[in-house]
């Protein structure tokens, strides 16, 4: 078996992917975005965001906040961009020391960051564009938010480079589960 990463649009299902993806694989499921929230607490990553950014991306606690860090990482490329050069190279090392034998890996940035050698198969999760922001009104975003943050993202040709295999999540959940089933693995 191979180590395979799961991207694609924002809102498309990946996370769904994913972990249908290991559970029918039978391999362990591991999440960049949880690995960089995790990273947020690391002593050199909070200082250089505090540094950019200023105390008032902390909570009452002395944490990032995640909400307040969000505000400053989608308001301009630069702030992005320093987002990116600040977590990727430490969540990639994260995840590659995580991986022990088979494994999926949900890595919603991975055109942004570059897939690395050890990763053997990547497959793009991608929906119309009405059932993303259907979908991203569960994280409490309307389809402008949505846009804006797609803007901050390489365009979706080249997202698609990168990858193996893509995802056509605009159907019911068994026909996405039919397609990773299909997937040449």
């Amino acid at each position: 078996m191979a180590v395979i990463a799961v991207t694609g649009d924002i809102g498309s299902g990946k996370s769904t992917a994913a972990k249908y993806l290991a559970g029918y694989l039978g391999c362990e499921c591991l999440d960049a975005d949880r690995v960089a929230k995790s990273l947020w607490e690391r002593p050199d990553i909070k200082a250089q965001a505090v540094s950019r950014w200023g105390e008032e991306i902390l909570d009452p606690s002395g944490k990032i906040n995640t909400a307040e860090t969000a505000l400053r990482i989608f308001s301009a490329k630069s702030e992005h961009d320093f987002c990116n050069s600040l977590l990727h190279p430490a969540v990639m090392s994260e995840l590659h020391g995580q991986v022990h034998g088979a494994s999926v890996l949900e890595i919603p940035l991975l055109p942004e960051t570059g897939r690395p050698e050890w990763i053997d198969r990547a497959i793009y999760v991608t929906a119309k564009f009405e059932a993303r922001a259907e979908r991203c009104k569960l994280r409490g975003w309307d389809s402008e938010e949505l846009r804006r943050r797609e803007k901050f993202l390489l365009p979706q040709n080249e997202r698609i480079a990168v990858c193996d295999y893509i995802v056509y999540n605009d159907g019911g959940i068994s026909d996405l589960y039919r397609q990773l089933e299909e997937a040449k693995f």
